[in-house]
């Protein structure tokens, strides 16, 4: 009975925080993936079945791979020009997929600073805006996965829209079932998904092979900088702003290049020094083992989890290299570059 009564207030705070409210905008990380986008998708349509305004305002574009998801074309690109609501005190903002409100580029300076409230719901661990309205699982495989668990807990009859989106959610966020964080109950949702009429083929080829040819020519490029230190168990992959500009592709569509230094064994660390457009510098991070990135991108102002996180540079690409490279050393014995 105390174990039935525990499941049942889980997620009491955002259940009541959005019981509370009538206009929600919602909004997730700068350069959403596909578990931010997934949860911003699936939210908009629980939200607007139980009679709430909605509205999503991202800070960065999504990549073209998930337009499909948006079929109301509900997804937002936040400008100063925007038609925005009069008084923006009728409305609170829901941030997903990170517990960091430095992560959510100028919606944080444009909206969050106007709405009465906002509320965190996330899987990552760190961030400095744990201490405001929040709901964080560190040991759930996605934001996804929780809102499934939020729509079961609030009886949100869940449609075929929400379902393919919070399947390609946890698809992305668990790296096709194999990260970590991926359990049984990860498994089990998305059998439902699948269930009730979910594609998992169709899902895998939006996410991995439907690539334009701009983006292969830039994987071209990141590939070229390829190096590698610590006896060749660190990888290092960097994309300047003249890369994409050459190859004709969007940045969005280098958010899974850091993955193919981890498809060698040897590959303990992939880092990706990527920069955008606008010059912005960050770094991604993917481990394995017992090694934890987490922790490089906590120190510079991001997050993520102990075998994914990322940060914003401040740095130069030169002095942010040598200073990641460096808070590794504690892993190897045989630092250096060979």
């Amino acid at each position: 009975m105390k174990e039935t009564k525990r499941k049942k207030m889980r997620f009491q705070s955002i259940a009541d925080f959005i019981n509370e409210n009538d206009k929600i905008i919602l909004t997730a990380h700068e350069t959403p993936d596909g578990d931010a986008i997934g949860s911003e998708i699936a939210a908009y349509f629980a939200l607007r079945a139980i009679g709430k305004e909605v509205r999503i305002i991202n800070a960065d574009p999504m990549a073209e791979k998930y337009y499909f998801l948006d079929k109301d074309n509900a997804i937002e690109l936040y400008s100063p020009d925007m038609d925005m609501p009069e008084n923006m005190n009728d409305w609170v903002l829901i941030i997903l997929d990170t517990n960091d409100i430095n992560n959510i580029g100028t919606v944080k300076d444009n909206i969050l600073s106007k709405v009465r409230d906002f509320f965190i719901f996330d899987h990552h661990e760190g961030g400095d805006s744990v201490s405001s309205a929040n709901y964080i699982e560190s040991e759930a495989s996605s934001t996804c996965e929780m809102l499934y668990e939020l729509f079961t807990e609030m009886k949100i009859a869940m449609s075929f829209e929400m379902l393919v989106a919070i399947y390609l959610g946890i698809v992305y966020d668990t790296g096709s079932f194999i990260y970590p964080k991926t359990t049984a109950r990860t498994f089990a949702i998305a059998e439902d998904c699948v269930k009730n009429g979910v594609n998992p083929n169709f899902i895998y080829a939006k996410l991995y092979e439907s690539n334009s040819i701009s983006s292969l020519m830039l994987q071209s490029k990141v590939l070229s900088t390829l190096e590698f230190f610590y006896g060749k168990h660190v990888a290092v992959q960097t994309m300047l702003k003249e890369d994409i500009l050459e190859s004709g592709a969007l940045y969005e569509e280098a958010d899974s290049l850091i993955n193919i230094p981890l498809k060698s064994e040897d590959i303990k660390v992939s880092i990706f020094f990527k920069e955008n457009l606008e010059g912005i510098l960050r770094c991604s991070m993917r481990s394995k083992g017992n090694i934890d990135v987490a922790f490089i991108a906590q120190l510079h102002n991001g997050g993520g989890h102990k075998t994914a996180a990322g940060f914003k540079s401040k740095y130069p690409l030169d002095e942010i290299k040598v200073k990641v490279l460096d808070m590794l050393n504690k892993y190897f014995t045989q630092p250096g570059n060979d």
